[in-house]
C-alpha cells in the first residue's frame, strides 16, 4: 500500500512541481475521503464484488482493483463518486468524509 504522501509526491512530479508546493492539508483530505469510502461500503454490508456488480447494473463499469484503489488512496473522479454515492445511498459529502450538517457562526 502506497502512503498518501508518496502519492502526493508522484502527483507533484507528474505536474512538474516540487512536492513542497502541494497543499499540506491535502494529505488529510484524501485520507478522510479514503476512510469515508471504506466506511460507506462497510455500512452497506456490500462486498467489493457486490459494489462492482451494482455499478455495472447502473451502467458504470469498474473493476474491484479500481474500487480498492479509490478506497486506498481517496482519489476518485467526481462522476465515479456520484455513482458510488447512489449505490451506497449516501451523499457526496458523506463520501468526502464531511458531516451532513455543520454549524456556522452567527451573523451579526
Amino acid at each position: 500500500m502506497r502512503p498518501v504522501t508518496e502519492y502526493r509526491a508522484s502527483l507533484a512530479d507528474a505536474r512538474h512541481e516540487p512536492a513542497e508546493l502541494a497543499r499540506p492539508d491535502a494529505d488529510r483530505a484524501v485520507e478522510a475521503v479514503a476512510h469515508a469510502l471504506r466506511g460507506a461500503r462497510a455500512r452497506t454490508g456490500m462486498s467489493e464484488q457486490q459494489v462492482v456488480a451494482k455499478l455495472a447494473e447502473d451502467g458504470f463499469a469498474i473493476t474491484v482493483t479500481r474500487l480498492r484503489g479509490w478506497e486506498r488512496t481517496g482519489v476518485i473522479r467526481i462522476d465515479a463518486a456520484a455513482h458510488l454515492a447512489d449505490a451506497y445511498g449516501v451523499t457526496l459529502d458523506t463520501l468526502a468524509g464531511r458531516r451532513a450538517f455543520r454549524s456556522f457562526p452567527a451573523r451579526a
